[in-house]
């Protein structure tokens, strides 16, 4: 594995081989983890690094606080990449990760370094679309409950089992509240890829294509069957992801 990993709690999973070309750094949906990236790696080419990242308060730092504020959880993020920028990168968000992912692209370029290769966003609008979440992460447990529901994804276990309630409630809450939160709205000088499930009924198709106004560069919008979390229930997905990464790695 890589001898210079700085800042491990990010990257509980590691930066990959030390003959690695390209990183993906791959930042999780609202109370995701950074597991839910790990069958990725069996998917990327082999000399590509999927690197999960970890945000505080789940996981592997379920000791720590959640952060509440969107550029704070940026800065502290781009600050814990910046020291393994040393190869080629990619920054791949899903649902609230494409925000803060775009938001920690501006924060690295703050802090002097280059920009990706590619920048995909997956499952959230661009950024200047006016959040339908505002108020979300205060509702009542029941009507929490309820508009979780939409997104497809979220065990009634959670709700139902008071242990687990008491333990990831409260980390659903931080990370909707960040959804809420405003982010920097200027053009990336490299290109976007944006995937969006056909069926998505949060962020459809039509909604993901405004990222094409957040490049000066080249944009992509992939389709998929599937509603929001189409890269769970979509055996096509990763093969595609693959695919476009590994583009990214032969123009470059």
């Amino acid at each position: 594995m890589n001898k210079l990993i700085k800042n491990k709690a990010w990257f509980p999973f590691g930066l990959g081989e030390d003959s690695t070309e390209l990183r993906v750094f791959c930042l999780p949906f609202a109370g995701g983890g950074a597991s839910f990236f790990r069958p990725w790696r069996n998917q990327a080419p082999t000399t590509t690094s999927i690197v999960p990242v970890q945000y505080p308060g789940r996981e592997t730092r379920l000791n720590e606080p959640c952060i509440l504020d969107i550029n704070e959880l940026a800065t502290e993020l781009a600050q814990a990449l910046l020291p393994n920028l040393d190869k080629p990168y990619i920054i791949a968000g899903y649902s609230l990760g494409a925000k803060l992912g775009f938001a920690v692209v501006h924060k690295l370029i703050e802090l002097g370094a280059k920009e990706p290769e590619l920048f995909i966003a997956m499952a959230h609008s661009a950024p200047d679309h006016k959040s339908e979440h505002i108020g979300a992460s205060k509702l009542p447990i029941e009507e929490f409950r309820t508009f979780l529901q939409r997104y497809g994804s979220m065990s009634e276990q959670i709700f139902d089992d008071p242990e687990l309630a008491e333990m990831f409630i409260p980390i659903l809450r931080a990370d909707i509240g960040l959804v809420e939160c405003i982010v920097t709205q200027k053009a990336l000088t490299c290109p976007i890829i944006a995937y969006a499930g056909k069926q998505d009924e949060i962020v459809p198709p039509t909604r993901m294509q405004t990222w094409q106004q957040f490049t000066v560069n080249d944009f992509e919008l992939r389709c998929i069957e599937g509603g929001h979390f189409f890269a769970k229930t979509n055996s096509e997905f990763l093969p595609m992801f693959a695919n476009d990464i590994t583009l990214t790695e032969i123009i470059n």
